[in-house]
């Protein structure tokens, strides 16, 4: 009776397996993607949005804005407030970063992408390192650059990135005091030891790694000190 009644479900069974893949596929669509009214901004890349009636840190995903200390770093935030505070967007959520923060590309309600607008204007760079497949950035970028909008206008902007690293704690190495050599042309910077520490228009000369981030100048790929 035991086998019989087994073989009677199995008709059943094998429906609800298979109604799970449909069930489980409308839960993920739900979770990857939610529209909410947008209640603050912290920087550029950077808003809260309303989602379940509560505030949820959204990053944009694939641009990084400037720092708020960082020419143009404001200007982000007051173009991303102007376009996006107290609207509703559509955040297409991509994935979870380190802090907790949803990471995802918020879409305007005239149907235009928050990320990729600022990359356009010249207010964010496009983040390689997170979205090195996405080519409709790379080219934004690339025309913002060409066309010297926004933070492009500056001959040598520091990625942001970069400009964090140089504010976090440093390395014992780092922090030591010695002669670094900055090319007032390319705006690079070399270590003592590196081939090109002694180029003749090598005369900006930084006591640290940080001064000479914070003067502007972006490290060798050569020597990387």
């Amino acid at each position: 009776m035991r086998w019989a009644s087994h073989k009677i479900s199995l008709p059943l069974l094998a429906f609800l397996l298979l109604s799970v893949p449909s069930f489980s596929q409308a839960a993920d669509s739900q979770t990857d993607t939610f529209t909410g009214k947008v209640v603050g901004v912290s920087e550029g890349d950077t808003i809260s949005v309303m989602r379940g009636g509560r505030a949820v840190k959204v990053r944009l995903h694939g641009i990084d804005c400037p720092e708020k200390k960082q020419p143009f770093g404001t200007k982000a935030k007051w173009v991303t407030s102007d376009l996006a505070f107290g609207r509703e967007v559509t955040v297409q959520v991509k994935t979870m970063d380190r802090y907790g923060r949803i990471v995802g590309e918020v879409i305007l309600p005239d149907g235009l992408s928050l990320n990729k607008d600022l990359v356009h204007a010249g207010l964010a760079w496009w983040y390689r390192k997170y979205a090195p497949n996405d080519r409709t950035l790379k080219a934004l970028e690339a025309g913002a650059r060409t066309a010297k909008r926004g933070l492009w206008a500056n001959n040598n902007p520091i990625p942001p990135w970069e400009w964090r690293r140089s504010k976090r704690g440093h390395t014992k190495k780092e922090q030591v005091s010695g002669l670094y050599h900055g090319n007032v042309k390319s705006r690079i910077f070399h270590r003592q030891g590196c081939r090109y520490y002694e180029c003749k228009d090598c005369t900006a000369v930084f006591r640290s790694r940080v001064e000479a981030i914070e003067a502007g100048y972006r490290p060798c790929k050569v020597c990387k000190p």
